[in-house]
């Protein structure tokens, strides 16, 4: 049946974005719909404003989001947790009819098969931009029944499994700032501060922004804690950026960038593909197991830890690589130390170091100065702990979807 038959189809806004800093709706583009789920790292929030003046392009629950430009044919099922949200122009919006008898779970799952992606490929028109325009979105041919809708349950069920992960993390999160005692630190912002000029003088900032109170909360609390505490720089080998390249290709290697690295993942499947190996880059930037890598600019500060697997890819130069020193003194777990690059106690001392215009990012030496607390052992492995279950749910995920495509497929072959 064509899509036509049991949905209706729309796009996002055509207007201009007008961009707010909070207090917003986030706005999501092509970039934050990939296979199944969402990214929501890099995208912004419009204003109230223009969100009610748009209601039909407005994200509703059940809705299957299509991209339509860049990689085309990624879609996704809204829930409950990324609402409320509208959408740009280069999204197509399929919004099944009530009993209409189809799944939006299964019909994701199709569009993401070899069955789907063939049609949405094939209906792609332009030249130097491929587009998926709205009338051949209209046009797809979908298998559907009672026996294809069964696939919607196990595509739930990674919907679950992926909720379930970010829980986890959260709850890993939770556990490091109750440890250490950011539940009870006032991040709020002052209406004023008052520095001395030698403090400027020895900081060489002269801008307010390095002056905000709450980070001199953030350092006499970091002071205060328990437990010891070291700068970054003393606790790892000299920090190495990324290599920079630019032509990307279909088979390749992996080459992982800003929007690669989100809470506390690597995400691999979705990253570009470069046409070199790790050898054959002219920098000293192999990775390794438990290697920490931080994004120092654009969407800054996130950590993730590199897993079995996962060595081969490259980073860009947008990635700083973090590798502990061997033979610490103390004990520190990779995992421990991402995490508390990602909680407010990392975050927001990077945020005082940042610098530029456009874009803000972090210099190595300002990063090195960043101080990392460091709880006994045993209290890293119960937060560690919390991130390697998040892991587990986010595979099971994984499984769950590749097996909802394999099941799709074979059903479309075996009729």
């Amino acid at each position: 049946m064509p899509v036509v038959s049991f949905a209706d189809v729309t796009d996002g806004i055509h207007g201009s974005p007008v961009w707010v800093e909070e207090g917003g709706v986030t706005y999501l583009s092509a970039k934050c719909v990939k296979d199944n789920y969402f990214v929501l790292t890099d995208a912004g929030q419009i204003s109230r404003e223009q969100d009610e003046q748009n209601p039909r392009t407005r994200a509703r629950l059940s809705d299957v989001l299509l991209t339509t430009v860049g990689t085309i044919g990624n879609a996704a099922v809204v829930y409950e947790d990324i609402l409320p949200a509208n959408m740009d122009r280069h999204l197509g919006i399929i919004r099944i009819r009530r009993n209409a008898g189809v799944d939006p779970h299964y019909l994701a799952a199709f569009l993401n098969s070899e069955y789907g992606r063939l049609q949405t490929l094939r209906e792609a028109t332009g030249n130097v931009q491929l587009n998926l325009f709205i009338e051949k979105i209209k046009a797809l041919l979908v298998p559907t029944g009672d026996h294809f809708n069964g696939v919607g349950q196990t595509v739930r069920q990674a919907y679950q499994k992926r909720r379930d992960s970010e829980d986890l993390y959260a709850q890993a999160q939770a556990l490091l700032t109750a440890e250490l005692g950011l539940d009870r630190l006032d991040l709020s912002e002052g209406l004023y501060s008052v520095r001395r000029a030698s403090e400027a003088a020895q900081a060489g900032r002269i801008d307010a922004e390095f002056f905000r109170p709450k980070y001199y909360r953030l350092l006499a609390a970091i002071q205060q804690c328990p437990y010891q505490h070291e700068v970054l720089g003393q606790l790892i080998e000299p920090i190495r950026n990324g290599f920079d390249y630019r032509e990307f290709i279909e088979n390749g290697t992996p080459y992982i960038r800003v929007g690669d690295v989100h809470n506390g993942r690597i995400d691999l499947e979705n990253a570009v593909q470069i046409p070199m190996t790790q050898p054959e880059v002219p920098k000293n930037i192999g990775l390794q197991v438990g290697d920490v890598l931080f994004t120092r600019k654009g969407t800054f500060g996130n950590a993730a830890v590199v897993r079995e697997g996962q060595e081969q890819a490259i980073i860009s130069s947008e990635i700083m690589l973090l590798r502990l020193c061997k033979g610490l003194d103390r004990q520190l777990l990779p995992d421990y130390l991402s995490l508390f690059l990602n909680s407010d106690f990392g975050y927001q001392q990077v945020e005082r170091r940042v610098h530029g215009v456009a874009y803000y990012s972090i210099s190595q030496p300002d990063l090195a100065e960043v101080q990392i607390i460091i709880p006994p052992f045993a209290i890293q492995e119960q937060m560690a702990e919390k991130v390697w279950l998040s892991l587990a749910a986010y595979q099971d995920a994984k499984r769950l979807l590749a097996e909802a495509r394999a099941e799709v497929e074979r059903m479309i072959e075996a009729a």
